[in-house]
């Protein structure tokens, strides 16, 4: 909020002074800008990448109300508020810091997008520039991450695409099932299904994980177990879930953790390569999704 108070003040000594940023200023910002942007580059490769384009959305919006906020509304006080909020990591590497950290990474590269705009063209943009996804859509256009696939769980699916291996879930014996990553467009789910007792080629869905995240890893002592976090599809669980502070919330906000063992080590490694080409795929979509946005340069510098 600092930065997003920061861009208000620019904007509003912009409104006074239409000469716009001098040459040391201009480059300062410049500077600034490129840094945001690599940082939000950083989380197309992150655990919350297929939230990115929703996220952008929703803080467009808000940063615009804040940068239009009348200076009657804006508690003077502000510009005292000196320490920067920063979250603590040690060494975490929780969903919920992973979170916070793509939620932070798009507010500032919104931030300075709309004062880009603004020092160039005088006014802030109203929509993000976005490739938009027809299929499952929501009323901005753009496919929502829990929009994917119709599969949920106790459906049936095909087991075609498959990949037999076994589980132990916690207080039960291991169970005989298929894997299934299925991606569709910003979206991917991770289907568990067991063999349907009449359907021979079927299977019933018993679990289900966001393909974002996995981070599939093959044990180093068991080469034919694979390793993988489970992340939840909807962030507002941290919302509810969540007490107290930052750091307290990522202590108790752990991961899940799924452990699939299968037939042998070919079989793992066929089955996370298959794994980490559907999340390929999802990955490539979003970025679809974002290409007009990043590739749409206002020239600043030249300026």
């Amino acid at each position: 909020m600092m930065k997003w108070h920061a861009g208000w003040c620019l904007k509003k000594l912009l409104n006074f002074n239409r000469q716009g940023l001098n040459g040391d200023n201009l480059i300062l910002f410049t500077t600034s800008y490129d840094q945001s942007r690599v940082n939000f580059l950083k989380e197309i490769d992150g655990v919350w990448f297929d939230h990115i384009p929703d996220t952008l959305i929703k803080e467009l919006a808000s940063c615009k109300r804040v940068l239009e906020q009348s200076s009657q509304y804006k508690d003077p006080l502000f510009l005292l508020e000196l320490v920067l909020h920063q979250q603590p990591t040690n060494g975490q590497t929780s969903s919920y810091l992973a979170w916070q950290r793509m939620v932070d990474a798009v507010k500032a590269f919104i931030l300075h997008y709309q004062l880009k705009t603004f020092i160039l063209e005088g006014v802030l943009v109203e929509k993000p520039l976005m490739n938009m996804i027809s299929s499952s859509t929501n009323d901005s256009g753009v496919i929502r991450a829990s929009d994917v696939s119709s599969a949920s769980f106790g459906s049936n699916v095909s087991l075609e695409s498959g990949m037999p291996c076994g589980i132990a879930f916690s207080n039960s014996e291991i169970r005989d099932i298929y894997v299934i990553p299925v991606a569709s467009g910003i979206a991917g789910k991770l289907l568990l299904a067991e063999k349907h007792p009449f359907r021979s080629r079927h299977g019933v869905v018993i679990a289900i994980a966001p393909l974002a995240g996995l981070c599939p890893k093959i044990d180093e002592n068991h080469p034919s177990w694979l390793h993988l976090r489970i992340r939840e599809f909807d962030p507002q669980f941290y919302s509810i879930k969540a007490k107290g502070n930052l750091l307290d919330m990522a202590h108790h906000l752990v991961d899940g953790r799924w452990t699939l063992g299968f037939p042998n080590a070919r079989a793992c490694e066929e089955a996370k390569l298959v794994i980490l080409n559907e999340i390929s795929k999802q990955r490539s979509a979003v970025e679809y999704v974002l290409a007009p946005l990043l590739q749409h340069d206002l020239g600043l510098a030249e300026n």
